[in-house]
């Protein structure tokens, strides 16, 4: 027997398909945040960790001997960081963030923690809205 391109039509009405597409879009914003974040885990973890020897928003985070983490481990922290960087100001003025050596962390890594915080907390932000808008109007 064989299948005809006929056979697998799926009958979606256009708001369906629009529904769809709004829970889509933030679910790749944010798994392209997660992507970031990953890169981020494998290749520039340990550059940030070298740069932050006084900071204690850094060193809680990552006080445990790095022999012992697993990729999960650095992707949390990786996490973890990126918020702490995209939102600076916040722990500067606590005292829990060092500004000169934020400042002496390299730009391109700052950026990429940046984008990873931002597009991963907007993707969430985005499914949120969506879930309520769509709850709303059913």
């Amino acid at each position: 027997m064989r299948l005809r391109y006929d056979d697998l039509q799926l009958d979606v009405s256009g708001g369906e398909l629009v529904k769809l597409c709004l829970v889509l879009a933030p679910l790749l914003i944010s798994t392209i945040g997660v992507g970031v974040n990953c890169y981020i885990a494998h290749r520039d973890l340990d550059v940030v960790l070298n740069v932050f020897k006084k900071s204690y928003a850094v060193t809680y985070y990552g006080r445990m001997p790095p022999g012992k983490w697993s990729f999960v481990t650095r992707l949390f922290l990786a996490s973890n960081l990126s918020g702490t960087i995209a939102w600076s100001s916040r722990y500067i003025r606590r005292g829990m963030l060092d500004p000169e050596e934020l400042a002496r962390l390299p730009v391109s890594i700052k950026m990429r923690m940046i984008w990873s915080s931002v597009l991963t907390t907007g993707g969430f932000v985005g499914l949120c809205v969506v879930f309520v808008v769509l709850v709303i109007l059913k």
